[in-house]
């Protein structure tokens, strides 16, 4: 499996803040420099200014001129500066929106190699085919109690140790709980994320939800694999609102 460096996580809000910073600095660079430019060159002209053809005899500045001279100056270097931050602006955005792209392409490939390894895939599959919907007239408890003895059933021929819906369960929750972490750290969740990852994520969801609320209260671990609970709900949630229940098939791929 790849891994992958975050140090430098896509974040929008980051991603805007720091390229409105950069154009300040910029700006403030320009602003800086025209005014050194615009004071050096004024004190080199104003003793010069007798020496102007239309100067009078006496010595006078022609003011009229060198107001010209001065506002010209003063529009060069206004509309340089603006050219010069108009293009770090361009520059710093194409940059920046390329390096968005390949930190969000390496995180959702981090994604999909965490979900459809055949560790991930056998333990979903296990939970969907083997751990009970909860029915219309059925309440909370007898639905926790259904679970609770599916999670614990052993195989036929093994006696003792532990029994393998546990650990199909751990390894559905960590599954889960990487990728809640990400989505609620790097991206907004209502958006392509929830659309691709729903399916998988609501169907699981609704058959370990009440047992991993159950376990959480028992341990009296309040952020028992939060990260999973809030991914797992919104998905569900998202799902029911967008789509109709789904049917489960024993022989699906």
């Amino acid at each position: 499996m790849e891994n992958n460096n975050y140090s430098n996580p896509f974040d929008p809000k980051q991603i805007e803040q720091k390229t409105k910073a950069r154009l300040l600095r910029t700006s403030l660079i320009s602003l800086i420099v025209f005014f050194a430019v615009l004071l050096l060159i004024l004190r080199i002209l104003f003793p010069l200014t007798t020496y102007l053809p239309d100067s009078n005899p006496g010595g006078h500045i022609d003011w009229p001129l060198l107001e010209g001279i001065a506002s010209l100056i003063t529009v060069s270097l206004v509309i340089g500066g603006l050219a010069f931050a108009f293009i770090e602006y361009v520059q710093t955005a194409v940059q920046q929106s390329r390096e968005n792209a390949e930190t969000s392409f390496n995180m959702y490939k981090e994604i999909y190699y965490k979900l459809m390894t055949s560790e991930a895939v056998e333990a979903r599959r296990w939970i969907i085919l083997n751990l009970p919907t909860k029915q219309d007239h059925e309440d909370d408890q007898a639905w926790l109690r259904r679970t609770i003895d599916a999670l614990d059933k052993l195989p036929q021929g093994q006696e003792g140790g532990r029994p393998p819906g546990r650990d199909y369960l751990k390894e559905v929750l960590n599954t889960f709980d990487f990728i809640g972490f990400v989505a609620k750290h790097y991206w907004n969740m209502d958006n392509e994320l929830v659309t691709w990852m729903s399916p998988p994520v609501a169907k699981v969801w609704e058959r370990i939800h009440l047992y991993v609320e159950h376990e959480s209260k028992l341990r009296n671990e309040p952020d028992f694999y939060e990260s999973a609970c809030e991914f797992g709900q919104y998905c569900l949630e998202w799902r029911n609102a967008h789509y109709p229940q789904s049917t489960i098939i024993s022989d699906g791929t």
